[in-house]
């Protein structure tokens, strides 16, 4: 993945911080579109991320990362794609890197979580 080194500058940037339960796709957009110049989602856990497979739903132009039970674990969209920060709940290297490559074309950024 290539990324512009300025697409994450946080000097005077408008964000909206993780939360869980809350961070969201829609809460994220309605951030957006009140002007946050950066958004992150609640933090998700690799343990359940790595069960997830990834699924373009064309229904609602939205990329989803499904997990084996039909549940959708984290949901983004183009409009977001280059202003999201995945952040990830991990206590093991291996499966952070697995999980952060799995959804490293579909975010802007990646905020482990390790304690």
């Amino acid at each position: 993945m290539i990324l512009n080194s300025l697409s994450l500058y946080y000097h005077n940037k408008l964000i909206l911080a993780p939360m869980v339960r809350v961070g969201t796709l829609p809460m994220r957009l309605l951030a957006l579109d009140y002007g946050a110049d950066i958004v992150y989602c609640e933090e998700l856990i690799d343990l359940k991320m790595i069960q997830c497979k990834r699924v373009v739903n064309e229904v609602l132009s939205t990329v989803d990362f499904v997990a084996p039970d039909d549940r959708v674990v984290f949901r983004t969209c183009e409009r977001e794609q280059n202003r999201v920060v995945f952040q990830m709940g991990t206590s093991d290297a291996e499966r952070a890197l697995a999980v952060a490559r799995l959804v490293e074309n579909d975010v802007a950024g990646i905020d482990v979580n390790m304690g």
